[in-house]
């Protein structure tokens, strides 16, 4: 099975060449995790990804992404 990879697919997403250019692009990428069902990646990929973006803990993501989704935790976590 192919592990997603987060950084990968936001960068193409977002049209971003290198992936030390993603934490310039972070009010895009917050557009893009709103919609990834983000269950579907590792759990250490996203905490990895969270740090090296938004400098914050995977879990104030899920927290702040609970909200706007209506407190479904499901489409965060596994």
């Amino acid at each position: 099975m192919v592990q997603k990879d987060i950084f990968t697919e936001i960068q193409a997403k977002i049209g971003c060449d290198r992936r030390t250019e993603l934490p310039y692009y972070k009010r895009e990428i917050w557009q893009e995790i709103k919609k990834l069902l983000l269950a579907a990646y590792p759990l250490n990929q996203l905490e990895e990804f969270s740090h090296f973006v938004f400098d914050v803990d995977y879990a104030v993501l899920v927290g702040i992404l609970s909200e706007l989704k209506g407190r479904d935790l499901s489409l965060c976590m596994k």
